[in-house]
């Protein structure tokens, strides 16, 4: 998260070439499995996000015998509490926000248009995650006008990197539902996310 990079106008963090994947498998639990299955996997990758920051953090903050090593995982592994808890914070509101609406959608749709329903959840998902994590870890940090640069930039590529994926994410969705004989709507259920 903390190396920036520039593609063409673009300004993204590193982390922006493997979060957009997290949705696509978002999209297929809960197209598959509903909504609270999903919310059980994004509790479970919550707490492994954490455990793995707090593991991270320890190993970081012990004095090795090495200085070489010490300086380069504190190189590689040192990321501010901004940081650690807007991306903790992010993931958890995007991809909540994303099953929910993706779930609501399936009803509505009566599971029609999966197309519509994987983007449709997935575009305001992104821009409140990109959003929520830009500020939580860069304000005072970055000049606003990189924060919402990059948070337009990532949560319009983000969509972009999952509309290219879709075809793929269609064909799982639809094998996966033949071989496992299931494909709930989350009909009449609370979106509480605790």
């Amino acid at each position: 998260v903390v190396k920036l990079v520039k593609v063409g106008p673009f300004l993204l963090t590193a982390a922006f070439f493997t979060y957009p994947a997290v949705y696509v498998i978002s999209d297929i639990m809960t197209e598959i499995y509903g909504y609270r299955l999903s919310m059980k996997a994004i509790w479970a990758n919550f707490a492994a996000q954490a455990l793995m920051s707090a593991v991270l953090a320890f190993a970081t903050w012990l004095s090795g015998t090495d200085n070489a090593i010490n300086d380069a995982m504190k190189t590689l592994f040192s990321s501010t509490w901004r940081i650690v808890i807007g991306s903790l914070a992010a993931y958890w509101v995007g991809d909540w926000m994303n099953s929910a609406i993706l779930s609501k959608m399936k009803v509505a749709q009566k599971g029609k248009w999966f197309f519509l329903r994987a983007m449709g959840s997935s575009l305001p998902a992104h821009f409140v995650d990109t959003t929520l994590f830009n500020i939580v870890a860069f304000l005072g940090v970055w000049t606003t006008g990189d924060i919402v640069r990059n948070a337009l930039s990532e949560s319009s590529l983000a969509t972009v990197y999952e509309l290219a994926l879709f075809p793929v994410t269609f064909l799982v969705v639809k094998l996966w539902k033949r071989i496992e004989g299931i494909d709930v709507f989350d009909e009449g259920i609370s979106y509480a996310p605790f």
